[in-house]
């Protein structure tokens, strides 16, 4: 089936549908993770990933919750809260949850919808096999997830910059 939305995620609508193939490689070669691997890996990557659909207000990670997948948005936008504090808004090209995808754990945010959002979930399996398949892609893997962990640390640690 090309329309992989996640179970219990309503149907494209209010601006969000069904994202093709090469939208997805598109979405992924944005987002610093993935921009170092190869077209062909990346359409392959993005036909298993699963399409999620999320409406405003809708929770796409729930703090506390331990899961093992990140999130690549692809279209529209959301909030990573604690509680009612914000910690920032991501759109297009960004991922959430990268952590959780290499070393599952309790998450440490909720994520919720602002808009119509759009999202590719990577599950653990898929990211791993990806790093099999490519251990020279582990570097930069490692080396963006680095980049955005320091990133995130200084906006928590100042929350004035955000």
């Amino acid at each position: 089936p090309s329309d992989r939305r996640a179970r219990g995620s309503p149907p494209p609508s209010g601006g969000c549908r069904a994202v093709t193939t090469i939208e997805r490689v598109v979405a992924l070669h944005r987002v610093g993770l993935f921009a170092a691997v190869p077209g062909r890996t990346l359409a392959a990557l993005a036909r298993r990933a699963v399409e999620v659909v999320a409406a405003p207000g809708q929770r796409v990670i729930e703090e506390g919750a331990t899961e093992e997948h990140l999130f690549v948005i692809v279209a529209g936008r959301v909030r990573v809260h604690r509680g009612e504090r914000e910690i920032t808004v991501l759109g297009p090209g960004t991922t959430v949850g990268e952590l959780a995808a290499l070393v599952p754990e309790a998450r440490s945010a909720t994520v919720t919808a602002l808009v119509p959002t759009t999202l590719l979930r990577i599950d653990r399996g898929l990211l791993l096999e990806l790093l099999a398949d490519r251990p020279a892609l582990a570097n930069g893997i490692i080396g963006a997830l680095v980049a955005m962990i320091r990133e995130r640390a200084r906006t928590e640690a100042d929350p004035s910059s955000s």
